[in-house]
């Protein structure tokens, strides 16, 4: 009932023609500009069963569509939570605005131990920065976490160039977290409708779901519009199978508007023997194609001639 009341005070606000927050809301990215979409995937889930089945074989899903795709679901995690939350707190009018600044907050769910409070502060036309703080519900406002951070230019309806951070071990002084730790830094950019998506995620001190370690990670992702996109990354996987041991594996992976698409990777550690590389195209049904493997010419398979890319391309260092 709070909230119905609250976001009918907002309706009833914007309805006398003035609504003071709006531009502050339009000073962050939203969850859906700032993800990682895929033919196929859209970055919603990955293939079912993609991490035990034995995909990769000739006429089966491509084994490296499935890691691209098991990819663009963690990145997209990475923001999409804190994101999501941000933007339900300010459906809620604001609890004080000013010429340069909103606030929203002390935000508390029904039976959440957790308390919030979200800041945007204008420094320029169209340039802003803004704070995600939390608590716990019952202390003391010096308790504050800063969870995210960032800076914002704002060049349209959902265009513009920035960058910010989620820290989840500051989250994880909070009464509710999640098992994330670490922290993960964006950097994004569509200055104008027509131009590159462009998005570098960067994890820092994370755990490995492979190994269980705290590593860093990078992913470089490319939408070009109406001509396909790229990502490069990397994961510790059992590429090389004639052992158990896992291997690191840099991918860069490119697909067409159809979805077809190729990765070429570098695979070094584990079972490698050497400068390891390894490349495969899939076709618009995300079916395998052609593939070459540097350590065992009996794993290729089919005409580099199929591929949406004819030529191998690595990610860069």
């Amino acid at each position: 009932m709070k909230r119905a009341i609250l976001l009918a005070a907002a309706v009833a606000v914007a309805g006398c023609g003035v609504d003071q927050a709006q531009e502050f809301r339009d000073g962050f990215p939203k969850a859906d500009e700032v993800k990682l979409n895929l033919p196929g995937g859209n970055g919603a889930q990955p293939l079912s069963g993609a991490s035990t089945r034995r995909d990769g074989l000739e006429g089966q899903v491509s084994l490296f569509y499935a890691f691209t795709r098991g990819v663009t679901v963690t990145v997209n995690g990475g923001a999409a939570a804190v994101l999501l939350l941000v933007e339900e707190i300010t459906e809620y009018p604001p609890s004080a605005v000013t010429q340069d600044s909103a606030r929203w907050g002390p935000h508390t769910e029904p039976l959440s131990p957790n308390t919030w409070r979200f800041t945007v502060t204008r420094h320029a036309p169209n340039e802003y920065s803004y704070v995600l703080e939390g608590k716990a519900k019952t202390a003391a406002d010096t308790e504050y976490r800063a969870v995210l951070t960032g800076a914002h230019v704002k060049t349209g309806h959902k265009l513009g160039t920035g960058t910010f951070l989620v820290d989840w071990d500051a989250a994880q002084a909070l009464p509710e977290h999640d098992a994330n730790v670490g922290r993960v830094g964006f950097a994004y950019a569509r200055p104008a409708w027509g131009s590159t998506l462009s998005i570098d995620a960067a994890f820092d001190d994370v755990r490995d779901p492979d190994t269980g370690q705290r590593v860093d990670a990078q992913y470089r992702f490319r939408e070009f519009a109406g001509n396909g996109g790229s990502l490069e990354f990397q994961v510790n996987k059992n590429v090389v199978t004639q052992g158990a041991a896992l291997e690191v594996v840099t991918v860069k992976s490119r697909w067409a508007q159809s979805g077809a698409g190729r990765s070429d990777a570098r695979v070094s550690g584990g079972d490698a023997p050497g400068s390891a590389v390894v490349s495969e195209c899939w076709d618009a049904g995300f079916l395998s194609r052609y593939a070459q493997a540097s350590w065992d010419p009996a794993l290729g398979y089919g005409d580099p001639a199929a591929c949406a890319f004819p030529s191998a391309e690595f990610a860069q260092p």
